[in-house]
């Protein structure tokens, strides 16, 4: 059921204009210094040089860099220093001309923490041959070059360097009363910061995640999501995650609109980690279901607005009260809440608190500032709705365009199988196929909604019929484990300790 406020053009204009709606992005900032780190062309020892060396080459294990391990003696190793010009707080690198063969890789040294990020061939291709974020204003670079590898090479051309806070002029203050209301989170599983830009998103249940359109544009080969944010400095000074918990956004692959209130939406998805192997998905084990078929009297915001000192940035929440949706005449959806938010939220999940029953369900995307610093508030922050078709639409079709979403433990028992109203009953979506739906060319896709927030859900306890549609069913999982079966019991996404959220809780 749509619940849907309906606000005449004149008035909405005026709202509008009233509030000063402005979208929210704050940018750390940096600057750029060229550098010519070349580490030279070489060839890694022969068989018959390791031979001859008497080396004992051991059973195939994974080096850290997920390659062929061989003994240390058996490696050419190359080291250069790089410090940046004005004592960055945190830096990246660009490397250009790497060939790292089938089994060489780099290391890169912080020598803040000694925080390391490992490379391959592949990883650092999927990388798009930035680094990670390091904390300090100095590092190592290591070449291993492996036996058997021949023209192994890499070189830095660029350093972005961060720049410390201080005497800029602060961003407008967009909490809705007199005082920032704002606290730390402490669940950490679900947004992650976009830097540079300074953006949140936040994984769905449906597999990619969400941000704002104005954060999915300025995405590039250099963007990085962040997860398990640690506190700034305290001039403000954001730091980078630890680099485990850091992924390059695939910004080829993104879509998003930029076209004002309530037609403001990013999707995306992350490559992995190259020290771990893993994705967002696949570490955090945690997401957020959509609804377009809510309506909560109650709304919740988590992200990484900025804010004084060590809080800078960091992931924060608040709640407050649904002013409802607005629909424009250009048919754009958006929700408006009294809920403080900050630069730097842009992108947020907009939670469903309150709800019975309903847990970690969001019915839109956080956009724009809009309310006053009055003492009552005026106005209110505003974010796109789920119930705006192109959104959903959207979502819809990200993987592919012939889906059926399933998902055990969404708060509607729905036949429509999309991204917002998924199926309960995979059955249900099967049935889809025994059907005939879509073309004759391609197999109907279930996606398959896994493991819950609450370590209970994607237990899909059901016998399946199925007669036989043209070209069959694929199956895909999303976040965590799906077991399908009576009597099936799905790993838990988290622990114990993890569902115990004090003051988090949205049911």
């Amino acid at each position: 059921m749509k619940h849907i406020l309906k606000i005449p053009l004149l008035l909405a204009l005026l709202f509008v204009s009233a509030v000063r709606l402005y979208a929210q992005t704050p940018e750390a900032p940096f600057h750029l210094e060229a550098v010519n780190i070349n580490l030279g062309v070489h060839n890694g020892m022969s068989i018959d040089e390791l031979d001859a060396s008497g080396v004992v080459l051991p059973e195939i294990q994974p080096s850290p860099a997920r390659t062929i391990a061989f003994p240390s003696s058996s490696y050419i190793i190359v080291k250069e220093h790089i410090s940046t010009l004005d004592h960055a707080p945190w830096m990246q690198l660009f490397f250009s001309n790497v060939n790292l063969g089938e089994n060489s890789y780099l290391e890169i040294i912080s020598d803040y923490d000694q925080d390391r990020q490992f490379f391959n061939n592949q990883s650092i291709a999927e990388w798009r041959y930035y680094s990670a974020y390091f904390k300090g204003e100095s590092l190592s670079v290591v070449l291993y070059i492996a036996p058997g590898d021949q023209n192994i090479t890499a070189e830095v051309n660029k350093v972005i360097a961060g720049e410390y806070l201080g005497g800029g002029p602060p961003m407008p203050l967009s909490q809705c009363g007199p005082t920032d209301d704002r606290v730390a989170s402490t669940y950490p599983y679900v947004e992650g910061r976009l830097m540079s830009f300074g953006c949140t998103g936040w994984i769905a249940a449906t597999g990619f995640m969400l941000t704002a359109g104005h954060c999915e544009v300025l995405f590039s080969s250099s963007t990085i999501m962040e997860f398990n944010v640690p506190l700034s400095l305290s001039n403000g000074t954001t730091q980078p995650s630890a680099v485990n918990d850091q992924y390059p956004v695939n910004a080829t692959t993104s879509v998003g609109q930029n076209s004002g209130i309530g037609d403001d939406w990013g999707l995306y998805v992350c490559g992995a980690n190259s020290n771990t192997g893993l994705n967002p998905v696949e570490a955090q084990r945690a997401y957020y279901h959509l609804s377009k078929d809510l309506n909560p009297p109650q709304m919740f915001v988590r992200g990484f607005g900025v804010d004084v000192g060590t809080a800078n940035q960091t992931l924060q929440f608040h709640s407050g009260t649904s002013l409802g949706e607005t629909t424009t005449t250009s048919n754009d959806i958006f929700w408006s809440y009294q809920v403080d938010t900050e630069g730097g939220n842009s992108g947020s999940a907009i939670l469903a608190q309150g709800v019975s029953g309903v847990n970690f369900h969001i019915v839109g995307i956080h956009t724009n500032a809009g309310c006053t610093t009055s003492n009552p508030p005026t106005g209110g922050n505003t974010g796109t709705s789920f119930e705006a078709d192109d959104t959903e639409t959207a979502m819809n079709v990200f993987f592919q365009t012939q889906v059926e979403y399933v998902d055990v433990d969404h708060h509607l028992s729905s036949t429509i199988g999309t991204s917002v109203s998924p199926h309960q009953s995979v059955q249900t979506a099967v049935n889809q196929a025994n059907a005939g739906h879509g073309p004759v060319v391609s197999a109907l896709e279930l996606i398959l909604i896994a493991g819950s927030n609450q370590g209970s859900g994607g237990v899909y306890n059901t016998t399946l019929s199925y007669s036989g549609a043209t070209n069959g069913v694929v199956l895909r999982r999303t976040v965590g484990a799906v077991r399908i079966g009576p009597n099936a019991v799905a790993t838990s996404a988290m622990s114990v300790s993890d569902e115990s959220v004090t003051g988090e809780k949205q049911d």
